[in-house]
């Protein structure tokens, strides 16, 4: 096997930026699986060549440009939960038909990251895309639904390459229904609004980050190494600044800081749907040229084409509530031609980031924040 890259602190600092720049992009309430983007995006650097690989490394905090060593990475995390009843990962590749995938790219792509090509006509849109969305739905306990919308496929569409991640876990310490109360939620220092806040005590990992101006708080799942983490500034308004200085931090340093305590924990129940278009993201974090006419993706397709990403969708989903969490995620890329002693208390009742995270392999599958009232 060769070298390993850092992978588990790539994905922890790409998490990061992705939801500073998804946030720059588009507000509100996030829910992000930057796993599933940077699975689909390493999936297309495996067929990149030249300066357009350099950049989607660089970007992705990949310490080499040796396909097969990132390739290893990914089939060894894919196989910790290949049989996973919480998370469930899964890729595809669909490629315009009369056109064949580079033998190089096809073994890397079954191999290391557990996907399979499948030939659709593109030109006929709807029903191309009604097949990707399918398989999406099928993967995601039917939560991101139309993830390609129709228009995005033509016939100078060559390959899709889509991740789906699904995730379903029961806290190991469950909230009461009986004692989720109306509380106020403060969206900002003058409005509030009452939202049902869950309860619970119970010994948790909690921590004061000074440096951060907020404390924390990792609330494990029942049977499995993943857990959600809460970050929650000390001010009200403090969420834009609490964004600001994790792009500083690795989540891992963080969760591996904080102490077991008896914790009071007040928290709201949420829903997410997000959806976004990545090209402009991607493209400030410094991954412009795959989007370009000088695109070089010459190790995909054994057809001598030129080749661009003409699109990056990603849609993930989160709900939380008493029994524990549901997300789903779900990221396509196209490619086109172009010719302590008493019990601490956290109330979570103003805006907050928070993490689905592995603390034994420290990866962060869905990110996310509460910054306004609509939780449903």
């Amino acid at each position: 096997m060769a070298d390993p890259v850092p992978v588990s602190k790539s994905f922890s600092k790409f998490a990061i930026q992705l939801y500073q720049q998804c946030v720059a992009e588009k507000g509100g309430n996030v829910i992000l699986s930057p796993f599933s983007v940077q699975s689909a995006l390493s999936l297309a650097l495996m067929g990149a060549t030249g300066e357009t690989a350099r950049e989607m490394s660089t970007v992705m905090g990949y310490g080499t440009q040796d396909r097969n060593a990132i390739a290893d990475n990914f089939a060894t995390l894919l196989s910790t939960y290949k049989d996973s009843p919480l998370l469930k990962i899964a890729n595809k590749i669909y490629v315009q038909n009369k056109y064949h995938v580079k033998a190089q790219f096809n073994d890397i792509a079954t191999k290391k990251f557990n996907s399979e090509a499948q030939s659709l006509n593109f030109a006929q849109n709807v029903e191309s895309a009604k097949t990707i969305n399918t398989w999406v739905e099928d993967k995601t306990n039917d939560k991101i639904k139309d993830l390609i919308p129709a228009d995005a496929l033509n016939e100078d569409t060559r390959m899709v390459l889509v991740n789906a991640i699904y995730f379903k876990g029961l806290w190991e310490n469950k909230f009461k229904p009986e004692d989720t109360k109306k509380m106020p939620f403060h969206v900002t220092k003058t409005s509030e609004v009452d939202v049902d806040m869950m309860y619970t005590k119970a010994n948790f990992k909690y921590g004061i980050l000074e440096d951060l101006n907020a404390v924390a708080l990792e609330m494990p799942y029942k049977d499995s190494d993943l857990s959600m983490l809460i970050i929650l500034p000390n001010e009200i308004d403090g969420l834009p600044a609490l964004e600001a200085a994790l792009g500083n931090k690795d989540l891992s340093e963080i969760t591996q800081n904080l102490y077991k305590t008896e914790v009071m924990v007040y928290l709201p129940k949420f829903k997410i749907e997000y959806e976004i278009e990545l090209k402009n993201v991607l493209s400030k974090m410094g991954m412009a040229q795959m989007f370009s006419n000088g695109a070089e993706f010459k190790d995909l397709l054994e057809e001598e084409e030129p080749l661009k990403v003409s699109k990056v969708i990603h849609k993930a989903f989160i709900e939380v509530n008493e029994e524990g969490a549901e997300a789903a995620a779900a990221t396509a890329v196209i490619v086109m031609t172009f010719a302590a002693v008493f019990p601490e208390e956290m109330r979570i009742d103003h805006p907050f980031y928070f993490a689905i995270v592995d603390s034994k392999t420290h990866m962060t599958y869905f990110s996310g924040s509460i910054a306004k009232e609509n939780f449903q």
